[in-house]
């Protein structure tokens, strides 16, 4: 298995609790650290929106993008089948760490309020903006 893809269990949970009408934990952060977790917000928001393609567009990096192209599809398709099934989860940032162009941010993803599963999801700045470089580890 490709190893953007092995990730892909695991951060299920996490990309599809996106659709869950959490309340912003990016407020819990400023400056830069605010700037990372409102990136986990982008996805939360996408994948409750059942937007695949702004989750590929805005929130992961280009190189994430294009490794999640498999024979069957590309990023698009990918995230569409990872958040198909999205319907009671949330997602909160309790802490970020900035080193120059790349940051973490560690995440809880909950379902019906009981922690499913913390996540980590590494970022680098891309064109000025802060995205997603892999899918979380755990």
């Amino acid at each position: 298995m490709r190893p953007a893809l092995r990730l892909l269990p695991l951060v299920a949970a996490a990309v599809v609790a996106g659709c869950g009408q959490a309340p912003s934990s990016a407020g819990d952060f400023k400056g830069g650290e605010k700037d990372v977790a409102e990136v986990i917000e982008e996805l939360q928001t996408a994948a409750q929106s059942r937007k695949p393609e702004d989750i590929c567009s805005e929130v992961l990096s280009r190189r994430l993008a294009d490794r999640l192209k498999t024979a069957d599809g590309d990023c698009v398709d990918t995230m569409e089948k990872v958040t198909g099934d999205a319907d009671d989860f949330e997602l909160e940032v309790t802490d970020v760490a900035i080193n120059g162009t790349t940051a973490t941010a560690k995440v809880e993803a909950r379902r019906e309020g009981k922690k499913d599963a913390v996540t980590t999801f590494t970022l680098v700045q891309e064109d000025g903006d802060w995205r997603l470089s892999n899918l979380g580890e755990g």
